[in-house]
């Protein structure tokens, strides 16, 4: 068995005269919580496209679960849940038909842990997605992605639009789940504060480059600094226009 969940080579994309990943190298260790970390417009979300199969990179090769991004994409979809910033999800359907349809795409289907999270989320099974807050939303795109019990769970800036105790307790959730049954998560985020809380192990991107990967237990004892402040000394203090 790979000690990694995930690798990504030498992966790079342009647009145009535009280089928005640059050689990007980097790995997720198999049981691990990893915070993928950038400024915005650093090239989280479209290394994520990438890894996810959703954009073709320009070069580079992405491995998930030992198989080929690529060219073992179905036979992946089932054992990854993904998370996107703004999930797309049926917005005419009801929470209850949603879920019933997504369960028909997986050989496997975890209707027990789905409910729990719903129920913890304290979402009405009978509204309308349309009718849902954006946070809402994100909980409910959560649980279906939790429903197939994925390997692997990726997650693009999944507390955007959640207030910050509702944020903590969703965090929470991702991380208990993933302990209890030495799944994998890779979630980009820029909440530094909440990162250091729940991940072990942090890949810091700036302008598409890695400028920093590891455990953040190790990042912290060779630094002396806190994750904020190693993120600050690695990408400066200030936001890029």
């Amino acid at each position: 068995m790979t000690p990694h969940a995930l690798s990504v080579e030498a992966l790079s994309k342009r647009f145009g005269h535009r280089l928005a990943v640059d050689n990007l190298t980097f790995h997720v260790p198999a049981g691990s919580v990893c915070a993928f970390l950038g400024r915005n417009g650093s090239g989280k979300s479209t290394t994520l496209r990438m890894i996810m199969n959703l954009l073709d990179p320009s070069a580079g090769a992405v491995t998930l679960l030992g198989l080929d991004s690529r060219r073992d994409h179905t036979a992946l979809m089932s054992r990854i849940g993904y998370v996107s910033e703004s999930p797309v999800l049926y917005d005419w359907m009801k929470v209850r038909q949603l879920v019933r349809f997504t369960a028909q795409f997986y050989p496997h289907w975890n209707q027990p842990r789905v409910d729990e999270l719903l129920d913890r989320f304290a979402v009405d099974r009978e509204q309308k997605i349309r009718h849902l807050s954006r946070g809402t939303q994100a909980q409910v795109a959560l649980a279906l992605a939790l429903g197939g019990d994925p390997e692997l769970l990726i997650l693009d800036e999944p507390a955007t639009g959640l207030d910050v105790l509702v944020r903590r307790d969703f965090l929470q959730t991702i991380i208990q789940l993933i302990q209890q049954e030495g799944r994998t998560v890779l979630f980009s985020s820029h909440l530094l504060h909440e990162v250091e809380r729940v991940a072990d192990h942090v890949v810091i991107i700036d302008r598409g480059r890695l400028v920093q990967a590891g455990s953040i237990e190790e990042l912290k004892r060779h630094s002396g600094l806190s994750l904020e402040e190693s993120f600050v000394e690695a990408v400066g203090p200030k936001e890029r226009q």
